[in-house]
Parts: C-alpha cells; sequence; structure tokens
C-alpha cells in the first residue's frame, strides 16, 4: 500500500484556472478532483473571484506575467501528467498560456472555455474570444463548451446536439483540437453530447439526473476528463470515466 501512495504522488496535474472563494469550482475544485483522482495538484492561478453559488461579485484577473511563472515552473519542475485550462479572465493570459505550452509541450491539455459564471457574470473578455480559439485552442487535445459557450465561440445559434456537431466538425478542423460539445443545457429529455475528433463524431447519451446544485459541474468533469487521459485512457473512454465521476459526485 505504501509503495501505491508513492506512485500517486509522483503523479502530477496541473490546473490553470481562477481561484474561487466559494470553493466550489475553479482551482480550489480542481484541486479536490484531481487529489481523488491519485493526482498531486499544482496550480496556475489565472484570477481572484469573489462569488458563492448563487452569484459572481468581482474578477480581479492575475498579472500575465505572473501567471506564465506560475505554469512555467510547475511545467519545469515537475512531470505533468495532464493540464486542466479554465477561465484565464483576461486576453493577455491567453497569450502568457499559450507560449508557455509551446515551450513545453504537455501531452494531455484539456479547455474548458469558461467564459461567464453559471449567474450569467463575465469571467473572459467576449471581444477577445478570437484571440481563444485561434492562439489557444490548436494547443489543446480537446475543448469542452456546453451550448451557450459553443455558441458564443462559433458565432451560431444551435437547436439540437446533431446540429452542434454538425457545425463542430468544421471548427474541429479550423480549431485543430478536439470538440467535446456538453448536452446538459440541450432540450433533450437524455443528456446527449458529441465528441468530435479529426477520426470523426460519436454522440453518447445517459440519463438526464437532477443535481442538487451544478455549481462547478463543469470543473469537475473538465478536470476528470484530463486526469483520466493522463491515466493514458482513449478519449472517448475518458469520457465515459469522468462523465460517471460527475454523475456520482453531483447526481440525486
Amino acid at each position: 500500500m505504501r509503495l501505491k501512495q508513492t506512485r500517486e504522488l509522483n503523479r502530477y496535474f496541473l490546473t490553470i484556472a481562477a481561484s474561487d472563494s466559494s470553493g466550489g469550482a475553479g482551482i480550489q475544485q480542481d484541486i479536490r478532483v484531481a487529489g481523488e483522482l491519485g493526482y498531486r495538484t499544482l496550480s496556475a492561478v489565472t484570477g481572484i473571484t469573489v462569488q458563492d453559488y448563487n452569484q459572481l461579485y468581482c474578477v480581479e484577473p492575475v498579472r500575465p506575467s505572473i501567471v506564465s511563472m506560475q505554469a512555467d515552473r510547475c511545467l519545469s519542475s515537475f512531470a505533468v501528467s495532464a493540464v486542466k485550462i479554465g477561465a484565464l479572465c483576461s486576453a493577455p493570459n491567453v497569450e502568457a498560456v499559450a507560449q508557455c505550452l509551446q515551450k513545453h509541450s504537455p501531452r494531455h491539455v484539456v479547455l474548458d472555455p469558461v467564459l461567464s459564471s453559471s449567474g450569467g457574470s463575465a469571467l473572459f473578455p467576449l471581444e477577445s474570444v478570437h484571440e481563444l480559439t485561434d492562439e489557444l485552442f490548436p494547443l489543446t487535445s480537446v475543448v469542452t463548451p456546453n451550448k451557450p459557450e459553443f455558441e458564443i465561440l462559433t458565432g451560431e445559434e444551435i437547436d439540437t446536439i446533431e446540429q452542434g456537431a454538425t457545425i463542430a466538425e468544421t471548427f474541429c478542423r479550423s480549431w485543430n483540437t478536439s470538440i467535446l460539445l456538453k448536452g446538459g443545457h440541450f432540450g433533450h429529455k437524455m443528456i446527449r453530447e458529441a465528441l468530435v475528433t479529426a477520426d470523426g463524431t460519436v454522440f453518447f447519451e445517459r440519463k438526464r439526473l437532477k443535481f442538487g446544485y451544478d455549481h462547478g459541474t463543469g470543473c469537475t468533469f473538465s478536470t476528470a476528463l484530463a486526469c483520466f487521459l493522463g491515466n493514458g485512457l482513449p478519449l472517448p473512454e475518458a469520457y465515459h470515466q469522468a462523465s460517471g465521476y460527475l454523475v456520482r459526485h453531483f447526481g440525486e
């Protein structure tokens, strides 16, 4: 048992995201999830937020030079198995993180394009979305937008997961990354989600569960997905494992 624990402590996970003062999302939730999945978690804080489970009150971006130094030290000093990127809080932070990823080329990078809080308050300037898609998306393994985020990123209105998947097939090529279009915001009776990669599109379906609260569900899923990719699972299997983890922790 002691040897197993030692091996787990040598598995490193890096979250590049904002701090959530409520502890329910952001780097606090990323650290919690990755720890439960057997990783020692490193962090590069991109912003300081004041929020609770109902509202985001304030966002203060961290200087890009500090974000860059945090991420660079983590990737230089530890053998990081997987990286999760969440809210970046400013356009200059996009460039800082992109330069760091270009320098170190971590193998598994999951980007959750957090543009606003669940209550609708902005966590990233929407006029700079193109910098996110142009500079950072091509350096990732997969991006995990929900319906509202995908509509903002693409400028397209989407009614069904099938329509979203068709649009994602085009953007998968232009963004040079895989896209996992999450299904919670669609009106389907079942949760239907689409994984679009260079090899094609796969649809997933599961029962729609009622969550006692949904603050931090996106962070939880993207972190779990990155962890399972870091374990060496292929993307579809990592999706299944991350989805199951999310249901176990939030479903009623």
